[in-house]
């Protein structure tokens, strides 16, 4: 089996050594968590995260923002680079860290399989269930993750401790579904994009697609726009999970709340037009934009592709309470972006299914 090397964020300013983890062997099981808190602070539709010994070393938590969801619960993003690391249950003093921040050693479970990769070897995470489903009409990404490697991963609309039985696979067919067939009329006169605590609030005009309307980011339903799930090493040390969520829109469609087009591009550092977006330069030609209080991801770009900016699908708010907001989002899931590089096969896999 694999085993974890490191916990780090993509900046590296937040780093651990591997034995802070609980278990020192890959994969670690885990629940996912479908919530809106989870979603609207990280800019994902769902996280999980593994229990940690202790406490993270004082060197990485001032690299880090706390950011206090609720009386239980407290998170930490990376301040420079927007990663989510670190969660601390103020009940119990339990650290835990955000699982897209494991950074795997598979060579060394290839060399001891003699060249042979498959099964969990490929895996970081070993999900056993999905956790507050309901807090989305449809139930967000939850029903399209529940047959992975060969078993079976239970919805429950709330916590699985509280007692609640799982979704059976009618009410999960019925979720796959939702959304789909709502009308372009239905859905409102812009698509909502906002973050936990507010501080980064956004509006998206209705794609202007024609039926001669060309490119890889055109959806078949050109009423809607393209969504896709990225599993690039950088995309998850940025966000914390190891998939990413997109929707690829066009920068002059992105306005804010006062209806001013948002600033991209290389002069996007230098403006002050969202106060409390803050930007990363991950490489020489990528920004990465996140809020500075709760942590969300909220945009890539990408000064190579202009004309298209990915925003984090987490924080797209729909009308419908629904987490993949299908209603104004072309989801394609028969490709993922950097699928070579993913830590977790069986979700890819899973939402590749069907």
């Amino acid at each position: 089996m694999a085993t974890p090397t490191r916990l780090t964020c993509l900046c590296k300013l937040v780093y651990e050594p591997a034995d802070l983890l609980s278990s020192s062997t890959l994969p670690l099981e885990c629940t996912i968590c479908h919530c809106d808190t989870c979603r609207y602070t990280t800019g994902g539709l769902g996280v999980s995260c593994f229990s940690l010994k202790g406490r993270p070393s004082d060197k990485s938590l001032s690299n880090t923002t706390a950011y206090k969801t609720s009386e239980k619960y407290t998170r930490f993003f990376c301040k420079h680079c927007g990663c989510n690391v670190f969660f601390r249950s103020e009940e119990d003093g339990q650290w835990l860290a955000f699982s897209g921040i494991i950074e795997p050693d598979h060579k060394r479970a290839e060399e001891a399989n003699e060249g042979e990769t498959g099964g969990n070897d490929e895996n970081v995470a070993r999900v056993t269930s999905h956790i507050y489903v309901g807090d989305a009409h449809d139930g967000g990404m939850a029903p399209f993750l529940t047959r992975l490697g060969g078993r079976k991963a239970p919805c429950y609309v709330a916590d699985a401790q509280d007692g609640v039985e799982p979704l059976g696979e009618t009410e999960l067919q019925e979720l796959r579904g939702v959304g789909l067939d709502v009308a372009s009329h239905e859905r409102g006169s812009m698509m909502d994009v906002a973050c936990h605590c507010g501080g980064v609030q956004l509006q998206v005009v209705p794609p202007a697609y024609n039926e001669s309307s060309e490119g890889w980011h055109v959806p078949p339903d050109r009423s809607k726009y393209y969504a896709r799930v990225c599993c690039c090493r950088s995309c998850r040390l940025a966000l914390g999970f190891s998939l990413q969520p997109w929707a690829y829109i066009p920068p002059a469609h992105i306005l804010t709340k006062l209806g001013e087009p948002v600033v991209f591009g290389p002069k996007a550092k230098e403006t002050a037009q969202l106060e409390r977006l803050k930007h990363y330069q991950s490489s020489e030609s990528v920004l990465r934009s996140f809020c500075t209080t709760c942590g969300a991801t909220i945009f890539f770009q990408s000064f190579e592709r202009p004309d298209i900016i990915n925003v984090s699908a987490g924080v797209v708010r729909s009308t419908a309470g629904n987490a993949l907001a299908r209603e104004w989002l072309h989801w394609d899931r028969r490709a993922v972006s950097y699928g070579g590089e993913a830590v977790d096969t069986e979700l890819v896999e899973a939402w590749l299914a069907d």
